[in-house]
């Protein structure tokens, strides 16, 4: 019997090996493919679900209570100038949210109260103060709310962003609903008006914890007996300028395709940055209706609405 080739044997093994690491390496581009598909399958369903669902859900929170009233304001531009505060300024939205307010000729006053100050240098800054907190001690800076006309929320995060689901509910729930509560004891013989940052899907009965947590967070401000609250319920949030100091690769990819999706679904896959913070401000301009003893108000901005609202002259 003649004698195996060592050489031989060892380029057996090398192949062999090679053949295994090859065979690997597919089976791993196969995963992450289906692992990309099955996260696209999901957000297309979202999006069909929010399409399907969205001209309905506006009503939602008036449906829960029957206290709680839902119009449009009727009270025109050029009343007495307004004073505003923000938290989560220093977000995307949030940023946004504070040039357009500064540049408008209504507010005089814009209070900013964040764990930092928000970047913002052009027109208007003179109008800004800025107030550095700990939200673990807020309650000793209550005095920020007084004599306020309206509260913006803009505040939010991903549970991967804030390490676990209890962080994302402190911020994204806790301390955003406390902040509003200071608001109203600080103001309680005032009108206030609250304008509040959620997102499309938001259910305070969903079993997912984003939109549960969001829902919860709409239900409890309503709740609040403020003169008037608006809630903006954006879909995607695309980038239309500034970009995140830690990009998401996938929230980019949705982006993309949402940007495709949007001429497709009537203007309900997502919304501008900037287009959410105009919608906002010219909300928030048209001044709060009503008086402090009034029943609340509430209106419900869906994708499509916070579209038409940006683009109105």
């Amino acid at each position: 019997m003649p004698k195996e080739n060592p050489s031989t044997r060892s380029k057996v093994l090398v192949e062999g090996k090679e053949k295994r690491e090859e065979d690997g390496e597919m089976l791993r581009h196969i995963s992450s493919s289906v692992s990309i598909l099955r996260c696209l399958l999901i957000f297309f369903l979202e999006v069909w679900v929010i399409c399907i669902t969205a001209d309905n859900n506006n009503n939602n929170i008036c449906k829960e209570r029957s206290w709680c009233k839902q119009t449009h304001m009727t009270t025109e531009e050029g009343s007495s100038p307004m004073s505003a505060f923000v938290i989560g300024g220093t977000g995307l939205v949030g940023r946004k949210l504070v040039a357009e307010l500064a540049q408008s000729h209504l507010f005089q006053r814009i209070v900013t109260v964040g764990r930092r100050p928000v970047p913002y240098d052009g027109p208007g800054k003179e109008k800004l103060e800025q107030h550095v907190v700990d939200f673990d001690k807020i309650d000793e800076n209550k005095d920020l709310f007084a004599d306020i006309d309206v509260g913006f929320n803009t505040m939010g995060t991903t549970r991967a962003d804030a390490g676990s689901a209890e962080n994302f509910v402190k911020i994204d729930h806790d301390i955003p609903l406390h902040v509003a509560r200071l608001f109203k004891e600080a103001n309680p013989s005032k009108p206030t008006h609250f304008c509040l940052l959620t997102s499309a899907g938001s259910s305070a009965t969903s079993s997912f914890l984003y939109p549960r947590t969001k829902g919860l967070l709409e239900k409890h401000i309503t709740e609040l007996g403020f003169t008037h609250v608006s809630i903006f319920r954006p879909a995607m949030l695309l980038h239309d300028g500034e970009k995140r100091e830690k990009p998401r690769m996938v929230e980019g990819v949705f982006g993309i395709i949402c940007k495709t999706l949007n001429p497709l679904t009537g203007g309900r896959a997502g919304s501008g940055i900037s287009t959410v913070a105009k919608a906002m401000t010219k909300v928030a301009e048209k001044g709060i209706g009503g008086d402090a003893s009034s029943q609340t108000t509430v209106d419900v901005y869906d994708n499509r609405q916070i579209i038409k609202l940006a683009e109105e002259q």
